[in-house]
């Protein structure tokens, strides 16, 4: 089963990808697509335990490469392979359970509470609902299939 539905990528491509990130022992954490006049650029975002460093993205670079290279359609692809870097976006639920305790900001898909835009603390994840704490000590639960994207915020020492 494909881990992202995107009409960009065939699906055997999207599968093929998942499966050469896994084997090297990342996450495939999310993947952006941006046309562009040469081309699809298409950005891998990998992670793993320890990090993502520079050599990570080469080898996972190398890794995937040749997928887009033996694909038989008249595409042309630019492939990117990045960390999630400190502004992460939080796209799972394991994501947002890995994350408890961070800082967060949130944009919905929809208005709750007459806002879209949200910011504080992650308290929590029950199911399908977080719970934050805003910077008036509030708690707000948010039901995820509202979130249209949520990132960590970054704490700069």
């Amino acid at each position: 089963m494909s881990r992202f539905y995107c009409f960009y990528l065939d699906k055997n491509i999207e599968e093929e990808l998942f499966t050469s990130v896994e084997s090297l022992g990342y996450e495939l954490m999310d993947l952006e697509f941006n046309p562009q006049k040469n081309g699809l650029k298409i950005t891998v975002f990998i992670d793993h335990d320890n990090g993502i460093d520079i050599d990570d993205c080469v080898n996972a670079t190398k890794k995937i490469s040749p997928i887009f290279e033996n694909d038989e359609s008249e595409k042309n692809y630019i492939i990117e392979v990045s960390s999630p870097g400190l502004d992460r976006k939080l796209i799972n639920k394991e994501h947002f359970d890995r994350f408890i305790g961070k800082s967060i900001k949130i944009k919905l898909k929809t208005k709750l509470k007459d806002r879209k835009n949200f910011k504080g603390q992650l308290l929590n994840r029950i199911k399908d609902t977080i719970t934050i704490q805003d910077h008036d000590n509030r708690e707000i639960k948010i039901d995820l299939k509202l979130i249209d994207v949520c990132r960590i915020v970054p704490v700069f020492k």
